[in-house]
């Protein structure tokens, strides 16, 4: 006896939006408790839904991650693609970039988190795509500070160090930072740019005569030079 024609059930009209809503509640469980530590039935509970109804949108516990930040670090690249256009001045670039880099943190806190201490938890295809999305983020503020820096063209390493040196300071204010504190996320913005590009553009160029001696006497001998791998 053959089958029968296979039954495909057809998306309701609010699918995107409770797909979103599943996404949002997993982004904080995610963030809160780790990935390993938390099951589908812990998904299901925190959207108020049954197992089969949660697979009903997601294949499983790592496709939900995989959409989430991919999704993620998709909105982040349009908005910084567009960004990158509206102005001739670097800096002012550079001030809307992270800007929105720090809205977006407020906002998706969680998502960010979840970014930042579970990539590990991704099939290794999909993780080499988000990874490559970061690297097109990174870029952007890169090519930024070469422009505000052209003198520092010609030093790959020290720009590399310099963009994430950055990065380094902006991706962890989320252990700290709140949105309905004293200072929105604008104003903290507008703080970081301050701060790094006050020292960033009186900053010396990394590669400088290495055989002077330093200060004080010596013996003149080269120091050792030390390298940073970029990429």
């Amino acid at each position: 006896m053959g089958e029968g024609p296979k039954v495909t059930r057809e998306r309701s009209p609010d699918y995107d939006n409770i797909q979103a809503f599943i996404l949002e509640k997993t982004a904080f469980l995610f963030a809160t408790r780790g990935y390993a530590a938390s099951s589908i039935g812990d998904i299901a509970e925190a959207c108020g839904c049954s197992k089969s109804r949660l697979y009903h949108y997601f294949k499983s516990k790592e496709d939900i991650l995989s959409i989430m930040l991919s999704d993620h670090v998709d909105g982040l690249l349009e908005k910084g693609r567009r960004t990158l256009g509206k102005h001739s001045d670097p800096v002012e670039s550079f001030r809307e970039l992270i800007r929105f880099f720090m809205e977006v943190y407020a906002v998706s806190r969680d998502k960010h988190v979840v970014l930042l201490t579970c990539m590990e938890f991704l099939p290794k295809k999909k993780r080499q795509e988000v990874v490559t999305k970061q690297r097109e983020l990174i870029s952007f503020v890169r090519d930024i500070l070469q422009q505000i820096r052209p003198d520092r063209a010609n030093d790959a390493s020290a720009l590399h160090v310099d963009t994430m040196l950055f990065f380094g300071m902006i991706n962890w204010t989320y252990t700290w930072y709140r949105a309905d504190g004293r200072m929105t996320s604008s104003e903290l913005a507008e703080r970081c740019v301050d701060i790094f590009l006050d020292g960033y553009k009186h900053t010396g160029i990394a590669s400088r005569d290495e055989t002077k001696p330093a200060s004080g006497g010596g013996s003149g001998k080269k120091r050792p030079q030390v390298k940073v791998a970029v990429g």
